[in-house]
C-alpha cells in the first residue's frame, strides 16, 4: 500500500506531500466515502456513452469498456477506473498513469499523445477539463438537472452566508451543502478539503444529495473552482456576489482578472439564472452588475445598507454579543437580531435572507431561524472560559478582512484590542507587510507569530512583514504560535479583547516537512483551563 497521503496532485507539488499527512485526513474520509457509495450503487457506465459526442475526441485501444469509477487522484482509482491525467500549475497527472494503472485503472483520458500498456484505453481530448465535468456529470445521472442549485460567490463571508442559508432551509426545506468547512449530505457530514471540489468528487456529491430525497444543494464557488472549470455546467438558480476584494492575486494575475471571472461565470448561467443577488455596498460589485446585461427572466435582488438595496438594515445597533437591525424588503419591514456581530457579518446575513428569498423561504421564518444559528466554526467565533475579557478566533487572510474585521473588533472593545497573527508561507509575499500595517495600527497589541509557513522559512515571513513597520512599539514577534496566544492571554484584562486571525476553523499547522495539529481554539481552552487549575 502506497503510504503517501491523499493530495490534489494538480494543484501540490509532489516534495510538499509530505507535510499534509493531516489535512489529508479530510480528503481520505471524503474519498472512502465516495467510493464506498460506488459499491453500494454498484455504479458503472460504458465509455461510450460516457465520451460520446465530446468534441475532438480520439480513441486507442478497446472502446467497449466498463467504467466503475472516476479520479483524478492517481490513488483514489478503484479497479475498472477511468483516470483523467489532468495538468496542474506544479505538477501534470501524466506522470502518474503508470501508478493509475497499477491500482486499477483501465481507462485514461489525456489532452496529449502518451504510452499507456495495450491492455488499457486511451482517450484524448483537447480540453480535458471540460471533458471532466461532462464525463462526471454523465457517470454519476446528470444529477444538477434534477435539484435547484443555489451559489455563494465573493472574495469573503461565502462560509458563514451558505451555512446560514443551509440553517434558514433546514426545517421546511432541508438542503445539501458544499462548502469550506464541510459537505452536508442528507444527515451525514462529510469532511471538506477544499470549498469546491473537482468535478468528479462534485458530481458524486450532488448524485447523493438527490439520492437523500432532497432537491436543492447551497454551493459556495470559488474563484479557483470557476478557473478550473469544477463548476462547469452547473446551472444554477441563484447566485449571490458578495464583494470583490484583492485575494489570491500570486495565482489569478490581478483583482481585474478575478473580477472579470466571477462576472463572466454570473453571465454565462445564461436562461438558467432566475435570480441574482448582490452586495452593492461594494464598490467593485455594484460597479460589476452596473454594467452587466441580465436576461430578461433573471431578477436582480441587491443588499446592503445603501437607500436603493432591495434588502436594507437600518437603524443597526452593533453590540459585542448580537447585531440588532431593521430590514426592509420589497413586502415590507421586520425588526430582527442577529446573534453574529460586526458590519460585514450584518452584510453575511443581508445575502442569505435575499437568498432565501429568492428560492421561496419568508422573511419571517428566516428571521425566527437567525435567533438560533450557532455562527461558523472560526468566524468571529466567541470562546468563553469565564474570562473576564472578549476572545474571538476568524479565518481573516485578506488585506481587506483584516481592515473590515479589526475595525470591527476595534468599535466593539472597551478596552484593548491584543491581536495574535501571521502570514501563511507560499503565498503572496506583497500582502504581507500590508497585513501588518493594518494590524498594527488598529491594535494596541500586534504579536506577529508563525500562521502555515508552509516550505518558506518564518524568518523570511517576518523579514517581508517587517518592512515599512519598522520602530512600531506596538509590535512583537514572536515565532511560536502557542508562547504568542499565551502572551496575548497574560496580557488582557477586563474590557480588553484578544483576535487570535489567521487560521480561524482550521485543526493544524503547516511546514516544510510536516503538518502537526494545532487548532488557536484548543490552545485558547488549554491555556485558561491550566491558569485557573493553577490559581485554586
Amino acid at each position: 500500500m502506497n503510504s503517501v497521503p491523499l493530495l490534489d496532485r494538480n494543484e501540490t507539488h509532489p516534495a510538499t506531500h509530505a507535510r499534509n499527512r493531516l489535512a489529508d485526513c479530510h480528503v481520505n474520509a471524503s474519498a472512502m466515502l465516495l467510493h464506498r457509495a460506488h459499491r453500494e450503487r454498484r455504479m458503472s457506465m460504458g465509455l461510450q456513452p460516457l465520451v460520446r459526442g465530446l468534441p475532438g475526441i480520439k480513441i486507442t485501444g478497446p472502446a467497449n469498456r466498463r467504467v466503475a469509477g472516476l479520479a483524478t487522484d492517481s490513488r483514489r482509482v478503484m479497479a475498472e477506473g477511468l483516470f483523467f491525467a489532468l495538468p496542474g500549475r506544479r505538477t501534470d497527472g501524466y506522470h502518474y498513469i503508470e501508478e493509475a494503472v497499477g491500482r486499477g485503472a483501465t481507462v485514461v483520458v489525456c489532452e496529449k499523445d502518451c504510452w499507456v500498456p495495450p491492455k488499457v484505453t486511451l482517450v484524448q481530448v483537447p480540453d480535458i477539463r471540460a471533458a471532466v465535468a461532462q464525463m462526471a456529470a454523465r457517470f454519476h445521472k446528470q444529477p444538477e438537472s434534477k435539484l435547484q442549485l443555489t451559489g455563494f460567490l465573493g472574495t469573503s463571508g461565502k462560509t458563514v452566508a451558505a451555512n446560514l442559508l443551509h440553517h434558514f432551509r433546514k426545517e421546511r426545506q432541508p438542503s445539501g451543502l458544499i462548502g469550506t468547512l464541510s459537505y452536508a449530505v442528507g444527515n451525514r457530514s462529510l469532511p471538506a478539503h477544499r470549498t469546491t471540489p473537482e468535478p468528479v468528487e462534485m458530481y458524486a456529491l450532488l448524485h447523493q444529495i438527490h439520492d437523500c430525497g432532497l432537491e436543492r444543494a447551497i454551493l459556495e464557488v470559488s474563484a479557483h473552482g470557476i478557473d478550473q472549470g469544477r463548476v462547469a455546467g452547473l446551472p444554477f438558480q441563484t447566485l449571490a456576489l458578495l464583494n470583490l476584494t484583492p485575494e489570491h492575486l500570486d495565482y489569478h494575475g490581478s483583482h481585474e482578472a478575478c473580477c472579470e471571472l466571477e462576472a463572466g461565470f454570473i453571465a454565462a448561467q445564461g436562461k438558467h439564472l432566475r435570480h441574482l443577488v448582490a452586495g452593492i455596498d461594494d464598490a467593485e460589485v455594484r460597479e460589476r452588475i452596473e454594467r452587466m446585461e441580465l436576461p430578461s427572466r433573471t431578477r436582480l435582488l441587491s443588499f446592503g445598507l445603501a437607500e436603493e438595496a432591495t434588502f436594507r438594515a437600518t437603524e443597526v445597533r452593533y453590540s459585542e454579543k448580537d447585531t440588532r437591525f431593521t430590514l426592509h424588503w420589497p413586502e415590507g419591514k421586520l425588526k430582527l437580531v442577529s446573534p453574529l456581530i460586526g458590519e460585514f457579518n450584518l452584510q453575511n446575513v443581508l445575502a442569505a435572507l435575499a437568498a432565501g428569498y429568492a428560492d421561496g423561504l419568508t422573511v419571517e421564518e428566516m428571521g425566527a431561524a437567525l435567533l438560533s444559528f450557532n455562527g461558523v466554526p472560526g468566524r468571529m467565533e466567541r470562546l468563553e472560559e469565564g474570562q473576564s475579557f472578549t476572545i474571538l478566533t476568524d479565518y481573516m487572510h485578506t488585506e481587506a478582512a483584516y481592515e473590515k474585521g479589526l475595525r470591527m473588533v476595534r468599535s466593539l472593545t472597551k478596552g484593548r484590542l491584543l491581536t495574535v497573527f501571521g502570514c501563511g508561507g507560499d503565498r503572496d509575499p506583497r500582502k504581507r507587510p500590508v497585513v501588518t500595517r493594518i494590524v498594527a495600527e488598529q491594535s494596541d497589541l500586534a504579536l506577529a507569530t508563525a500562521d502555515n509557513p508552509r516550505s518558506e522559512e518564518l524568518s523570511s515571513i517576518f523579514e517581508h512583514m517587517r518592512e515599512g513597520n519598522e520602530g512600531r512599539d506596538n509590535l512583537r514577534f514572536l515565532a511560536d504560535r502557542r508562547s504568542a496566544i499565551a502572551e496575548a492571554l497574560a496580557e488582557a484584562r477586563p474590557g480588553d479583547t484578544v483576535l487570535i486571525a489567521g487560521k480561524g476553523h482550521e485543526r493544524f499547522q503547516e511546514y516544510a516537512d510536516c503538518v502537526v495539529p494545532f487548532d488557536d481554539r484548543a490552545v485558547v481552552r488549554e491555556i485558561l483551563r491550566n491558569r485557573e487549575w493553577r490559581n485554586r
